[in-house]
């Protein structure tokens, strides 16, 4: 091994991340129960995301980032922004997490799933008499 010669110095903080992707997955690419979240999915944390000292101990930073990301609703792009971790890992930490139950998916409501008449009546009835 060399030496850092004078006038050179570490490489800037902005470089790049210090840990490969997969070490962050420990070498997964997809996540354990198979199930992928769409780049649109909604993840919010749940009540068990501070997690008793053993299981919060043992959460990775990146875990722990997500986490507090999720505490708002939020989108699975957002996260992957958020944590500037590509969208892959951030499906597979997820995963992680809805298995530990620190996070959930809020489901959405099939967009071919539209209201019946006779609701879409009443709120139109509710905004005349607005």
């Amino acid at each position: 091994m060399t030496a850092v010669a004078a006038g050179e110095g570490w490489k800037r903080r902005d470089s790049g991340p210090v840990v490969r992707p997969y070490a962050v997955t420990g070498g997964r690419t997809e996540p354990a129960d198979g199930e992928v979240l769409d780049l649109i999915a909604v993840v919010m944390a749940t009540s068990k995301a501070g997690g008793n000292g053993s299981e919060a101990s043992r959460r990775t930073p990146e875990h722990r980032k997500i986490v507090d990301l999720a505490q708002q609703p939020t989108t699975v792009a957002d996260i992957a922004s958020g944590t500037r971790l590509p969208v892959g890992v951030v499906r597979v930490l997820l995963a992680d997490l809805i298995m530990l139950g620190a996070v959930k998916v809020v489901r959405q409501r099939p967009a071919n799933q539209v209201p019946s008449d006779d609701l879409l009546k009443e709120i139109l009835n509710g905004l005349r008499a607005l």
